[in-house]
């Protein structure tokens, strides 16, 4: 019999494969989506419940809640391995509830967790940290678990787009590794090598803005004309870079979130207009 766990996060995999917004690897959204994006939860359970809180999804159909890097940080277990599976599973029950209205990109932590290629915080490997998790909570059944979560990371798309030109990933690649995506990523099947070193999840998800030339570039293949990202531990909770790119970070005391219309013009002026401190929620 399946674990109640692993059969709700197959689930949830099922639906974000089958998400009626997603052309090939990438979600679309139309004028008058409303959309909320958050930048890297990193197990902050306390602000992602802020989150869905004020996403009040049941009473907002229009609402569009966009959800990256949920897991490797947050409370820890007596034995110290990392309980993020927790938040990873309070999203996708909410995607089996809203399943129009939440949605799930890849993020570089979800690569290293489905490859076990280590990364290190602290001085703890965040993913041997939450397989010590999944074992303390799970027990026997933590393998048919870790199987599901595997299952749910590698059915998640690589970015999302909107018809004000934006688009929405958990990073870009670097501009000395743009060379090495394979632009149908975004219309074929993911393939084992896309997610290591060299492949284009790895490089598209490990990447950082680095020049306005880069996301010239960036821009010029994608057809887009603004960049909402994480990936990056921003103190502030939000920065803007080369006045094209907001990054975001969710996962501490003064985290912050976006809220646009999927068809609103933007702006230099106006990005920073979208941005909330999650506090203020």
């Amino acid at each position: 019999m399946t674990h109640p766990v692993a059969n709700t996060f197959d689930k949830a995999a099922e639906l974000i494969a089958a998400d009626a917004n997603r052309r090939g690897n990438c979600l679309q959204f139309k004028a008058g989506d409303r959309i909320i994006y958050t930048g890297d939860i990193h197990g902050n359970r306390k602000n992602l419940a802020k989150i869905i809180a004020y996403a009040a999804l049941g009473a907002h159909p229009q609402r569009r809640l966009i959800l990256h890097e949920i897991i490797h940080g947050g409370p820890t277990d007596p034995s110290g391995g990392d309980r993020s599976v927790e938040t990873l599973l309070r999203a996708a029950r909410l995607k089996i509830s809203y399943p129009e209205q939440v949605f799930f990109l890849l993020a570089n932590h979800d690569i290293a967790q489905i490859t076990g290629n280590e990364i290190t915080k602290g001085g703890c490997g965040v993913c041997k940290a939450f397989d010590a998790g999944l074992d303390n909570a799970f027990g026997p059944d933590a393998a048919e678990v870790r199987s599901a979560v595997n299952r749910l990371l590698r059915s998640q798309p690589l970015a999302a787009m909107c018809a004000n030109g934006a688009l929405m990933a958990h990073s870009v690649p670097g501009p000395e590794r743009i060379k090495l995506i394979d632009w149908e990523i975004f219309n074929r099947p993911y393939e084992e090598e896309d997610f290591h070193r060299g492949g284009s999840l790895y490089e598209w998800t490990w990447g950082q803005v680095r020049s306005p030339e880069q996301l010239d570039e960036l821009a010029d293949r994608l057809d887009v004309k603004w960049f909402m990202l994480g990936h990056r531990l921003i103190e502030s909770g939000y920065e803007i870079h080369h006045d094209r790119a907001v990054i975001l970070a969710s996962n501490h005391a003064h985290g912050a979130v976006m809220e646009f219309d999927a068809g609103e013009p933007l702006s230099e002026e106006t990005l920073k207009d979208y941005v909330y401190p999650i506090v203020s929620l």
